[in-house]
């Protein structure tokens, strides 16, 4: 019996052509039991099925030419009913899923029966899944007549299921799970027909999805099909007139007329949601009010990082196409699974943090909280967006970038390509649909996140790659492409070496610091994230009693930076000019003014310097802007003052910790309060 865990492991093996076993390790966060037991578990799954299991040697995995042809003609294993272990995470999902779409009376030993588990279990899962419904707004209620059943909206029960369905897919095995519990209620001719209705509708439509939204969408409607429930689905008259408003409100409601007949003039509203929603371009004269949103977004980013936008036309336009669909997602409260939320917390963690605050507008214009998902793919955004402007030549080598998953993704995956390979020339995002009208001669490899056929190397990524993921893939493009890898050296050979010779503490960091130091350029720089105790230290924090006009006062709370050549004199005077240009921008309230200019400017090395004044010093000779503690800023970068602005910015938003560093009478007491606050 095959379950999620050993499918995923297994997946992973074969999807590289040589890896080792501590980095399959890092890659699903294994311990040495854990891995011991997926691999035993696969090979048992393996020989049921008639296949060579998978071999060790010298840490190396070796895989059967035959088993590996599986995964590559997307065989699912002869999957049948029970031979699926589905995991107890996963189990509520589908007892709601199994409801959602209930043809008559259900027990417990219907679940029993659906799940392949005991009784007792099936009890204890359905508990879990009355858990969770509550979350969602909905019950799942027992009558003894009519069995179990869902009770609350139907808006909120579609929400639900909608989250259902893009969590299962997101998981391995999720469509085969989605797939067996429509068989359970003979529904799986509803795969085929919604997907052809769907398929041939969009045909010779100017409507562009992002490909894995129109995935999720289909299945959507799969399910809303095989419910048969328009009843109890109410919008209100707001909601209605936003959605007539748009342009493609009458393809919604001509494929609602071809997806549901009778039942199509309140569906057509749902139908509108799920398109929006998965929109990939949208036409800026469309959505005026929200090209101006994204402006103000970017503004606030602006502001809030301290970082100038160069080509901000271009980042708005991107931006646009992100923001179209997650207003309306955000609006009528569509969950959005995002599976890379985690590593973007931890990967990208000061810059979620900027973001989120810099959504604001978002979230004051919808009145709605916005999710951590959403937060993590507008980060992805800004990020690709920030490490596109690195200044990286281009040379010889000419790569096409072919991404369905959506503009922020897009953004991100050709950053970190244009990072891991700075001899290679990036053209613009392509989808898979465009792709054949490219001519083969134009290019010289392929990155992908679907699969394609190519007559040129073709390398699939994911939109977010992993350390594994990254040397593996940076290993695959240098054996095509060896003028690449200038050291021709691999971190399999140096680990190699090393494991012959030393006893390692920690496999995981080692590996993740050759991979920096071989791979990418400005490794020291990369690192070198400085904490605020580092940049505010007794020699940069500066008291006056003296009355100073605001152009001194800057010059004064420079003069640290200028001693230890941290910036040029050029730079405080670029200060000083953005002021008299642009205006009192650097005043963020409560008396704090933040001057900076652009690392071009003069910067030789990140930095920060604060001064107190005692007596307020007006910006600009303006009574309205009163400052008494100025902070300057010399950043080298995107990234490197993120992790300092972000603790700054924290104490500076405490009233009461902002208070104790304006009542201090020495350097010591302020960084007593820094260090504090970093504990």
């Amino acid at each position: 019996m095959l379950d999620q865990k050993s499918y995923q492991f297994l997946e992973r093996i074969m999807k590289y052509k040589r890896i080792t076993k501590p980095e399959i390790m890092m890659e699903l966060d294994l311990s040495e039991r854990q891995f011991h037991y997926l691999l035993e578990k696969t090979n048992s799954t393996l020989s049921r099925i008639n296949l060579p299991p998978i071999e060790m040697k010298n840490q190396m995995f070796i895989v059967n030419e035959k088993t590996k042809e599986l995964l590559e003609t997307e065989t699912d294993l002869d999957i049948r009913g029970n031979d699926l272990v589905i995991s107890e995470e996963n189990r509520p999902f589908m007892i709601y899923l199994y409801t959602f779409i209930k043809k008559e009376a259900i027990s417990s030993y219907h679940y029993q029966l659906l799940l392949g588990v005991s009784k007792n279990t099936a009890l204890a899962d359905v508990k879990k899944a009355k858990e969770v419904c509550q979350t969602w707004n909905v019950q799942l209620v027992y009558k003894r007549m009519e069995g179990y059943f869902l009770e609350g909206q139907e808006m909120d029960k579609r929400r639900f299921a909608i989250y259902c369905i893009d969590y299962l897919l997101s998981q391995p095995l999720g469509k085969e799970i989605i797939v067996m519990t429509l068989k359970e209620w003979d529904e799986e001719q509803e795969i085929l027909e919604t997907q052809t209705i769907v398929e041939e509708f969009l045909k010779n439509k100017t409507l562009h999805l992002v490909k894995s939204r129109k995935v999720e969408m289909i299945y959507h409607l799969i399910f809303i099909r095989a419910r048969r429930q328009s009843e109890g689905l109410h919008f209100t008259a707001d909601e209605k007139d936003m959605l007539k408003r748009q342009e493609l409100f009458q393809h919604a409601h001509d494929l609602a007329k071809k997806l549901f007949s009778e039942g199509y003039k309140k569906e057509k509203y749902f139908t509108a949601i799920q398109l929006l929603t998965s929109q990939e371009e949208v036409s800026s004269q469309d959505n005026s009010s929200l090209q101006k949103l994204a402006e103000e977004i970017i503004n606030e980013f602006e502001k809030n990082t301290l970082l100038p936008i160069e080509n901000k036309g271009y980042l708005i336009k991107s931006l646009l196409n992100h923001l179209v669909p997650t207003f309306f997602r955000i609006t009528f409260e569509i969950p959005l699974i995002n599976p890379m939320t985690e590593r973007i917390k931890e990967d990208y963690k000061e810059l979620f943090q900027f973001v989120d605050r810099s959504l604001r507008p978002l979230s004051a214009l919808t009145g709605k909280k916005i999710s951590e998902a959403e937060i993590g793919y507008f980060t992805l955004h800004f990020g690709g967006y920030l490490e596109k402007y690195r200044d990286v030549k281009p040379e010889n080598v000419r790569a096409l970038i072919v991404c369905s998953n959506g503009v922020s993704s897009s953004i991100m995956l050709r950053a970190q390509l244009s990072e891991m390979f700075p001899g290679v020339y990036f053209s613009r995002i392509h989808t898979a649909e465009n792709i054949q009208n490219i001519s083969p001669s134009s290019y010289d490899l392929i990155f992908s996140t679907v699969p394609l056929t190519s007559i040129k190397p073709l390398f699939i990524v994911k939109p977010l790659l992993s350390l594994v993921e990254k040397n593996r893939l940076i290993q695959a493009v240098s054996a095509e492409f060896p003028q690449l890898n200038e050291r021709n050296i691999s971190v399999d050979q140096v680990m190699n070496i090393v494991r012959r010779n030393t006893d390692i503490k920690n496999e995981k960091k080692l590996i993740s610091e050759l991979v920096e130091l071989m791979y990418f350029n400005n490794t020291e720089q990369r690192w070198e994230k400085p904490m605020l105790s580092e940049l505010l230290t007794e020699d940069t924090i500066q008291f006056t009693n003296e009355e100073l006009n605001w152009k001194s006062a800057i010059n004064q709370a420079a003069q640290p930076l200028l001693y230890t050549d941290k910036v040029e004199q050029r730079y405080v005077d670029a200060m000083i000019q953005n002021v008299e240009e642009i205006g009192t921008y650097i005043h963020i309230g409560k008396g704090i003014a933040i001057p900076h200019a652009r690392p071009d400017a003069g910067v030789n090395q990140i930095g920060m310097s604060l001064l107190r004044t005692r007596k307020p010093v007006l910006l600009l000779d303006q009574k309205e802007h009163p400052i008494d503690l100025f902070i300057c800023l010399a950043a080298v970068d995107n990234e490197a003052h993120l992790k300092a602005l972000s603790h700054l910015t924290k104490l500076l938003g405490n009233d009461s910790t902002l208070q104790a560093i304006k009542n201090a009478d020495s350097a010591q007491q302020i960084i007593e309060i820094i260090k504090e606050g970093e504990e």
